[in-house]
């Protein structure tokens, strides 16, 4: 008697499906393996982010051990600014500025090398996975392994990964627009593991005396993790929802803002709120620059910009199905 098991992977195997389950494995043991690689390994190297078809070169010195992670990037554009981060505490040395922001890190937060998320179950109705088998590319000198991730759908865009073999590092990303047209780039020029990182190369070059310091617990910022009452939507792009919401509440309340994220597990939109007054240059309308789209527009004497880096179709859908709920 045949059982109902063989039956299906006969099915499995006639309609193709097998394969394609198999690239997702292969592709959520890339990416499990990547996240935890920069936990694992210790290193210090150069990257290239090109964005808006400008090209940032930056230096990374990379600690990972016992205590955490600890991290030193520094730009190499001569405007000598640095960013040292431990843990989830970040501090920005801007000398170009004479300023120095010191906040905790957010999941909203722009990270380097990226981020991108392990479990990719609940991504598979809106992205597919797939490994490119027997990938041949060469990043920093180092053999990898390529994953392509592509978009269902017109509300957010494609990625290509380069995953260093043997430690599991992400060396080089692409983000693709329409036609697959790199939209965004970011890739390491070259890295040198090693077993640990002397702590000089970890400290801050600048001083910051003399500088203006801000922190980001002591400007009136409030995190609201839970649903908020005063904002909805009426439609979203399929697999979007709130994930955070910051509210800042200066002394003077016509400052206040607010910000709500959004995401898909992958692809991120912000959306900030002011008040409407009218006298500042406040966008209306769609507005791109590189991969990153916005779109304004004003709701109940409320300027509302949703900003993100996904196609247009996605942030002037979240601008123009925000509404205000009625207040009771």
């Amino acid at each position: 008697m045949i059982s109902s098991r063989f039956v299906a992977v006969f099915l499995l195997l006639a309609t193709g499906t097998l394969p394609v389950m198999a690239e997702k494995d292969d592709a959520q043991a890339l990416l499990e393996r990547m996240f935890r690689a920069s936990s694992m390994h210790s290193y210090q190297g150069t990257f290239v982010y090109t964005r808006n078809n400008a090209m940032h070169a930056m230096s990374i010195y990379h600690s990972a051990g016992p205590s955490g992670i600890r991290e030193r990037i520094v730009s190499m554009d001569g405007s000598g600014r640095e960013v040292i981060r431990d843990n989830d505490l970040v501090t920005c040395y801007l000398p170009d500025r004479r300023s120095v922001v010191v906040e905790k890190a957010r999941p909203s937060s722009d990270q380097f090398p990226p981020q991108f998320p392990t479990r990719i179950d609940e991504l598979l109705p809106f992205y597919d996975f797939s490994v490119v088998p027997e990938c041949r590319e060469r990043v920093a000198n180092r053999t990898t392994s390529k994953i392509m991730v592509t978009p269902r759908d017109e509300f957010r865009y494609g990625y290509r990964l380069w995953i260093d073999k043997e430690t599991g590092l992400l060396l080089k990303t692409k983000l693709l627009g329409a036609g697959d047209v790199a939209v965004e780039q970011f890739m390491y020029t070259s890295i040198q593991y090693m077993p640990k990182l002397p702590d000089d190369l970890l400290k801050p070059t600048i001083d910051g005396a003399g500088f203006n310091w801000v922190r980001s617990d002591e400007n009136g910022a409030e995190l609201h993790m839970g649903p908020q009452k005063e904002w909805g939507f009426t439609e979203l792009p399929p697999g979007f929802r709130m994930e955070m919401h910051t509210a800042h509440h200066p002394v003077d309340e016509r400052m206040s803002t607010e910000h709500l994220l959004l995401s898909d597990g992958l692809a991120s939109i912000s959306v900030f709120i002011s008040r409407h007054d009218g006298k500042g240059e406040e966008l209306m309308g769609g507005s791109r620059m590189g991969a990153v789209n916005a779109y304004g527009r004003v709701v109940d004497g409320y300027h509302v910009t949703a900003v993100g880096e996904v196609p247009q179709a996605a942030v002037r859908m979240v601008a123009e199905s925000i509404v205000r709920k009625p207040q009771q």
